[in-house]
């Protein structure tokens, strides 16, 4: 799987490439203020078994995982160092079809099954695992999640894979809502989505669109400073630029004017992201950029 995934990354890029060339951004955007570059601090190489890590949380110190499209519906706790898996826990009443971020509050972890690269997709889920469930399941144990199903009312489906606008790869929670983040690979915006945590059936229009000059594959949010993270990477003619986004958070409504962007390096292809003690967690996932990894970026 993961080879396959290192070739659709090489597809994806030319794809990419003859699709975006005669667009600009339409408006309403901001202009591009580009902060100083932050660099990545290589923490550990992630065990082969979660090489596509593509979420993160952490609960107690240590950090929580799962993979991509594919796999088995299995979270995963890493060791402290972050080399080595402590546990497993499958999730017994879901399916990996696009596992793609995880959430977090006190009570709740939630898995965005939301991945849509196809452009087909008319109806997604998110799962939510109890923290207590996890915290007493052991190694290889299963557990029962509820689900949220929820659509996009204001898209319709494409037939153009990695050309289309409503691709989705980022969740995270603000206050009693998650927040959705897609990721538009033909006109380089994100949009925002509201969802109500404790609805089954949802069907959602986008309150927010920002120009964020890439395509997000994760966020998050830290209600101690009101602040939004959001990563991604940029694909240009003769390279591929990774970038985060900081932009404050007041009164439940993103401050879109006053985001800052800033490049990363090492460039890789960065799924994941997660405040802690005010710095950044990230996790990439094993591609033609390099390895799965675990990283920290010092603010």
């Amino acid at each position: 799987m993961a080879g396959c995934k290192r070739i659709s990354f090489v597809l994806i890029y030319a794809v990419f490439l003859l699709t975006s060339c005669s667009l600009s951004p339409a408006s309403p955007h901001y202009p591009l203020a580009e902060s100083s570059a932050l660099n990545v601090t290589l923490l550990a190489t992630l065990p082969t078994e979660v090489d596509e890590s593509s979420g993160l949380a952490m609960r107690d110190g240590r950090l929580w995982t799962h993979n991509d499209s594919g796999h088995a519906a299995t979270l995963y706790q890493l060791s402290e160092a972050g080399d080595a898996i402590s546990r497993r826990v499958h999730i017994k009443n879901a399916a990996n079809y696009d596992w793609e971020a995880l959430a977090q509050d006190s009570d709740w972890l939630y898995i965005a099954d939301c991945g849509n690269n196809i452009g087909d997709r008319s109806w997604m889920q998110i799962y939510k695992v109890a923290w207590q469930d996890l915290e007493q399941a052991e190694d290889g144990a299963e557990v029962v999640a509820k689900r949220i199903m929820f659509r996009l009312a204001d898209t319709e489906p494409s037939t153009r894979p990695h050309a289309h606008n409503d691709d989705c790869e980022a969740l995270t929670v603000v206050g009693d809502e998650l927040w959705l983040f897609t990721k538009n690979w033909q006109d380089r915006h994100t949009r925002l989505y509201r969802l109500d945590k404790t609805t089954a059936v949802q069907e959602v229009v986008s309150s927010e669109r920002f120009f964020t000059n890439g395509l997000i594959t994760g966020a998050d949010f830290d209600p101690d400073t009101e602040r939004l993270a959001l990563v991604g990477y940029r694909l240009g003619f003769l390279n591929v630029a990774a970038f985060i986004w900081q932009l404050p958070i007041v009164n439940n409504t993103p401050q879109w004017e006053l985001g800052q962007y800033h490049s990363i390096r090492p460039t890789r292809q960065w799924e994941a992201i997660l405040w802690h003690q005010g710095d950044l967690l990230l996790t990439s996932e094993a591609s033609l950029l390099g390895g799965a990894s675990l990283g920290r970026i010092a603010l």
